[in-house]
């Protein structure tokens, strides 16, 4: 950090207000918005688990003793996605017996990941009962098949989990600010701006390098104190690992008027 808002920084604390203060921010993009996310990611993993694990189990009973079938017809197509995702959609049209007279459709949708897939491809029907019918190729990645949709669900589980995790720390950080607390400033080291309100930032306590994040309210800066070295001004929640990062219009906290003019002082002095 600046030599600079360092020394300035004792000047900082010293008109920094001692009083309880009410906090009108807390640097979190809000409660809501992580249980949405966690229940977008619960329902992602939920279609996954419904629509996907079913036909990967169907075909791979079929792959343990498949029979080609010469008279079903095949319709469809597999698209290859960002080199490497391949997505097919196909239509089998056949006959339940040899000797049934009604022809039947039956659809499968799968995806894989290939570098070089063959398109071609063969129906197979399941010996042990031959009402089950499938592709080829659908079976020829069925491992491949398989830790695709383990990969995307313990992904998307992850995230789900992760979100209403962030909202339950949420929801204990707004059950403390509920009342005033008396708040101390803390110097720290801007290290990332994404989208001019997602904010990456560090401190350093008791020699321990910590990493913290903070997202602005609209149209709202840091209050940096050395914008070209980046440092700014933050505030710690006593009892936890929490900081919010003071804004520009020191809004962050109920300041009055005279709190702020002291601490503008402060900093340009």
């Amino acid at each position: 950090m600046s030599t600079t808002a360092t020394d300035h920084f004792a000047s900082i604390a010293s008109a920094f207000p001692k009083r309880r203060m009410s906090i009108l921010a807390t640097g979190k993009q809000g409660l809501m918005t992580s249980i949405c996310l966690g229940l977008l990611f619960v329902a992602l993993t939920t279609v996954i688990a419904y629509f996907m694990v079913p036909d990967l189990v169907y075909d791979y009973k079929v792959s343990k003793d498949p029979v080609i079938d010469t008279q079903s017809e095949i319709h469809g197509s597999c698209k290859t996605r960002k080199f490497i995702f391949v997505d097919c959609d196909v239509k089998i049209r056949y006959l339940a017996t040899p000797k049934d007279s009604t022809v039947k459709e039956i659809e499968h949708s799968f995806w894989f990941i290939s570098f070089s897939p063959s398109m071609k491809t063969e129906v197979l029907r399941y010996r042990k009962n031959m009402s089950m019918i499938t592709t080829s190729i659908a079976t020829e990645h069925i491992t491949n098949r398989f830790f695709m949709i383990l990969v995307f669900g313990l992904l998307f589980g992850g995230l789900a989990v992760s979100s209403f995790l962030v909202a339950w720390q949420d929801y204990k950080l707004r059950s403390m600010i509920r009342h005033k607390l008396v708040l101390k400033p803390i110097l720290v080291g801007v290290t990332k701006i994404e989208n001019e309100r997602n904010i990456t930032f560090e401190t350093h306590i008791g020699g321990v390098k910590k990493e913290h994040s903070n997202f602005m309210r609209k149209n709202e800066r840091p209050l940096f104190l050395s914008e070209p070295h980046a440092v700014a001004l933050a505030v710690g929640i006593p009892e936890t690992d929490h900081l919010i990062l003071l804004d520009e219009q020191l809004t962050v906290l109920d300041f009055t008027e005279m709190e702020k003019t002291e601490i503008r002082k402060a900093i340009a002095a």
